[in-house]
C-alpha cells in the first residue's frame, strides 16, 4: 500500500512540475512580446493569457492563467504599431526570449553540469532541466514555424512566424 501511495505522489509531483515548467516557459515567451511591444511603442497596455480551459487566475489588467498551460498569447493595441519594423519586432520578442532562455539553460548545463541537492534527487533535477529545455525548444520551434495553431484557444490563428512572413510578403507587393 505504501508503494502505491508513493507512486501516486510521484505522479502528482511530476504533473505539477510539468505544469510549472510549461507555465514559466510560456510566460517568458509572452513577456518577450510585451517587452518588445513596449520598447517599440511606449504603450504599457497589454495582456497575457497563458493556457486554455478553466480559469485559475485573472488579474484586472495584465495576466490570465488557465488550467491547461499548453498555449498562450499576448494581446495589445495593434493601432499603436506604426511601422512594419515595429510589428516584426513585437512578433519576434517572444521567440527571442524563448531563444535566450534556451541559451541560458544550455549554457548553465555546459558550464556547471548537473546540480546536486540533498533534498531533490539528482535524477529529478536532470528531468526538470531536460523538461525545461524541451519546453522552450518546442515553444521556439512552434512559434517560428509558418503555420496556423491547431490546439487550444489559439486554434486557427497564425503563429509568430506566419505573421512575420505575411508582413514581409505584403511589404514586397
Amino acid at each position: 500500500m505504501v508503494r502505491v501511495i508513493a507512486f501516486i505522489v510521484e505522479i502528482l509531483v511530476f504533473i505539477c512540475t510539468c505544469w510549472v515548467v510549461f507555465f514559466l516557459s510560456f510566460l517568458v515567451h509572452e513577456l518577450g512580446h510585451a517587452v518588445a511591444y513596449m520598447a517599440k511603442t511606449g504603450d504599457t497596455h497589454w495582456h497575457i493569457r497563458i493556457g486554455s480551459g478553466k480559469s485559475i487566475l485573472k488579474t484586472q489588467q495584465r495576466l490570465s492563467i488557465k488550467l491547461a498551460v499548453f498555449d498562450g498569447e499576448c494581446t495589445f493595441d495593434e493601432d499603436k504599431i506604426k511601422s512594419t519594423a515595429d510589428a516584426i519586432v513585437s512578433l519576434l520578442g517572444g521567440p527571442l526570449f524563448s531563444f535566450l532562455t534556451l541559451g541560458i539553460l544550455l549554457g548553465i548545463r555546459l558550464k556547471f553540469g548537473v546540480f546536486e541537492s540533498e533534498i531533490i534527487a539528482t535524477s529529478a533535477i536532470v528531468s526538470i532541466y531536460n523538461l525545461s529545455i524541451f519546453a522552450n525548444t518546442s515553444i521556439l520551434i512552434t512559434t517560428l514555424a509558418p503555420i496556423r495553431y491547431f490546439w487550444g484557444e489559439t486554434k486557427g490563428r497564425k503563429t509568430d512566424g506566419l505573421q512575420i512572413l505575411h508582413i514581409i510578403r505584403s511589404k514586397r507587393s
